[in-house]
This record gives C-alpha cells, sequence and structure tokens, in this order.
C-alpha cells in the first residue's frame, strides 16, 4: 500500500513539474513575441519557427516506439512529454493564426492542427479511463480474439437451447431463445453502442431470463442461469471491442493527420518563403 502511494505521489509530482515547466514555456513565448512586435519585427514569423520546432517535437514519440531495444527512456515518460509539448505547441499555434483565416490552404491546415490536436487530448483522457473501466471486467480479452470468443459464445447458446428443447418446461427456453436472445447473440452492436456502451441491454435480458424462474423446474433452472452467463458473456466482449476498437480508430486517425499535418506544414513554410510577406 506505501508502494503504491508512493508511486501516486511521485506521479502527481512529476505531473505537477512538467505543468509548470509548459506554463514557464507558454509566459517565456509571449514575452519574447510581444517583445519582437514592439520591435516592430515578424512576430507572425516568430510563432512559426516556434511552432514548427514544437510541432518537430511531437514526432519524437514516433521515433522513440521504433527504437523500443535502445535505452532512451521509457515510453511512458515519452508520452508524457508529448502530451506536454503538444499543450505547448497548441498554444503557440493560436498565437501564430491569424484571425480570421482566410484561405482555403490556411483553413485546411488550421482545421487538421485543430483535429490532431483534439484526437490527442482525447487519447490522453482515454489512455488514462480505459483500464480503469475494462478493470470493473473480471476477464481481460484481446482485441483480435473477440470475434473468435463472441462466436464461440454464439456456438454454446445455440447448443444449449437445442438441448433444452428434449425435457418438458425447456420449451420456454427455447421459446425465449429465439424470440429475445438469438438476435441479441447474432447481431452486432450499434454504431451508437460503440460509442457510448451501456449496460441496458444486459440488464434487460437478465431480468427477463429471471422472470422465466416461474415457469422452470430444477434443470431448466440450471439452463436458464447457463444463458445468463453467456450472456453477461457476450456482453462482456461487447463492451471490450467497443472501448478498444474506439480507441484504436481515434488512434490511426491521430497517426494519420500527424503525417498528413507535416506534410501540410512543410508546403506552408514553402508558401511563406516564396511569397515573403504573406504569412497564415
Amino acid at each position: 500500500m506505501d508502494a503504491t502511494q508512493g508511486r501516486l505521489a511521485s506521479l502527481r509530482r512529476r505531473r505537477i513539474i512538467a505543468s509548470s515547466l509548459t506554463l514557464l514555456a507558454v509566459i517565456s513565448t509571449v514575452v519574447a513575441v510581444q517583445s519582437v512586435a514592439n520591435r516592430l519585427g515578424d512576430a507572425s514569423t516568430a510563432t512559426g519557427w516556434t511552432l514548427l520546432v514544437a510541432t518537430a517535437g511531437l514526432y519524437l514519440l514516433s521515433l522513440r516506439k521504433k527504437l523500443i531495444q535502445h535505452r532512451l527512456g521509457s515510453v511512458s515518460a515519452w508520452l508524457q512529454m508529448h502530451t506536454y509539448m503538444g499543450s505547448f505547441a497548441s498554444i503557440v499555434f493560436l498565437m501564430h493564426i491569424g484571425w480570421p483565416i482566410r484561405g482555403w490552404f490556411e483553413i485546411a491546415l488550421a482545421t487538421c492542427f485543430a483535429i490532431v490536436a483534439v484526437t490527442g487530448i482525447v487519447l490522453t483522457y482515454m489512455s488514462r479511463a480505459l483500464p480503469k473501466r475494462l478493470s470493473a471486467i473480471k476477464q481481460d480479452f484481446r482485441l483480435e480474439l473477440i470475434p473468435a470468443l463472441r462466436l464461440s459464445v454464439t456456438k454454446d447458446a445455440h447448443e444449449l437451447a437445442i438441448h433444452s428443447a428434449s425435457f418438458g418446461e425447456g420449451a420456454t427456453l427455447v421459446e425465449f431463445y429465439q424470440r429475445r436472445l438469438l438476435p441479441f447473440f447474432l447481431s452486432r452492436r450499434s454504431w451508437f453502442y460503440r460509442f457510448v456502451p451501456t449496460g441496458f441491454t444486459r440488464r434487460q435480458l437478465l431480468r427477463e431470463l429471471h422472470d422465466l424462474d416461474r415457469y422452470l423446474a430444477e434443470q431448466g433452472l440450471q439452463s436458464r442461469m447457463q444463458l445468463a452467463m453467456m450472456v453477461q458473456t457476450k456482453d462482456d466482449l461487447d463492451y471490450h471491442y467497443a472501448l478498444q476498437t474506439r480507441l484504436r480508430t481515434l488512434f490511426v486517425m491521430h497517426i494519420a493527420l500527424t503525417w498528413s499535418l507535416a506534410i501540410m506544414i512543410a508546403i506552408h513554410v514553402v508558401l511563406v518563403y516564396r511569397f515573403q510577406g504573406t504569412v497564415l
């Protein structure tokens, strides 16, 4: 317990230090840019080069992941640096762009930067919140194995329903399975569920299954409990799949737009120096 508290205290201390350094960097940039403007210099050029250096620093995380075998610090530490550097770059970006933004290319560049920044913020939140939400489920599932596991649970439920037809009160279970459970096991969850996964369907089906107890004898009750466990397993798999897919999709979007942003920034720099005096 003491070791856990020590790690949490160390983590809070590192976050305070990183936040303070980020704030100091922002204040220093604001002062430097204001000083340039007071001397009738080009403040846009100053913020532009600052933004370019900060944005280039964000790509160091991708380089660190490729050099996983080298001792260059932990990936988690680099991820924290990436997060705070991204916050600094976002603030400098707001200082750099001119309002209102003119030109289709400038609008596309600003939009791409904004989406990359927002997806980065969401990814940071999800990477911290997702493990806590998934830890509420007893069993962990790898994303690649979930489709096969769902198929296995579906087959087991179907076999159990067919077997239930062999005893008298089992007809009640078979009818309920065909009417309510079969669509649940066979169908994919809605897009809304993938964005906002809830346990509403699970609780409803389990409640309806429990209501069948009055019509079932001992053998039927055992089958009903097994079906209830399969419903829970299927719902757990769907929950894992929804959260992990959402995180992976957002990560792919973030990476793809990041490299698109790099190309657009390179074009922007060339255009600025090609037509000196035209700034974003």
